[in-house]
């Protein structure tokens, strides 16, 4: 192991002998072993030390290892500890529903402390790489969500830089032509002008609110030299 804290490994068995046996195995490849008699006791350390790994006795008192293996798993954290499970059962059975139930491997009693030794070596590389991968997945997901928040971001630049530009002439005759129809009697040349302007504008904006309605994000122009706007096409001239 490159990390200069000691990987910290859970054995968890009813039986102080074989607690002491396995302590031995773990602390002789240099981790540091953490000893649990029961079930309870073993969810209490996972839970405050939050182990690397976990070796767990099938058959205890009060909890069994088939239940403080579904606990760790179920924990936030616990989905990527390995576990592996001391049994005395030799169905096949019994030990594919082990498997199942969230243990990463079995070692069948009696075992030989070196398959022990490497079985242990072998789940801590898995761990590694588990933790590592969950890392990663965690980063992606952080910056596929930065990714996003800047193109709406981008998005919504563009949509407001799009409707000043394309709506601010329209809004600007339409004042300018009201007041003009204020000042002047119905009969005037100069007010069916500006009423017929009005009615102009007025579509002119409603057609441009329906192509901001179907606006693909993806076509935008240049405005002003440099800022970018949305594209939406089928202007006649500059606004």
């Amino acid at each position: 192991m490159t990390n200069s804290k000691i990987v910290q490994i859970l054995i968890v068995d009813d039986d102080r002998d074989i607690r002491s046996i396995v302590s031995a195995g773990v602390e002789s490849l240099g981790f540091e072993a953490l000893e649990a008699k029961d079930g309870e006791t073993a969810c209490k350390i996972w839970a405050n030390d939050q182990p690397a790994l976990v070796i767990l006795d099938l058959m205890m008192p009060g909890m069994t290892g088939k239940q403080v293996c579904q606990w760790i798993k179920s924990q936030e954290n616990g989905k990527t500890v390995p576990i592996l499970i001391l049994t005395a059962i030799t169905q096949l059975d019994d030990k594919v529903d082990l498997l199942d139930s969230g243990a990463d491997d079995y070692l069948t009693k009696p075992f030989e402390l070196r398959e022990l030794q490497a079985r242990v070596s072998a789940l801590l590389r898995v761990g590694q790489l588990n933790t590592a991968l969950r890392i990663k997945n965690q980063e992606l997901e952080a910056a596929q969500h930065t990714i996003i928040d800047q193109e709406r971001q981008l998005l919504a630049l563009q949509l407001g830089g799009t409707a000043a530009h394309q709506l601010g002439q329209p809004l600007t005759a339409l004042k300018l032509n009201c007041h003009l129809l204020e000042m002047l009697p119905k009969e005037d040349e100069k007010f069916q002008k500006a009423f017929a302007a009005v009615k102009a504008d007025l579509q002119r904006m409603v057609e441009l609110v329906e192509k901001l309605r179907n606006v693909d994000a993806k076509k935008t122009e240049t405005y002003h030299g440099k800022e970018k706007i949305l594209d939406l096409g089928g202007r006649k001239g500059p606004l």
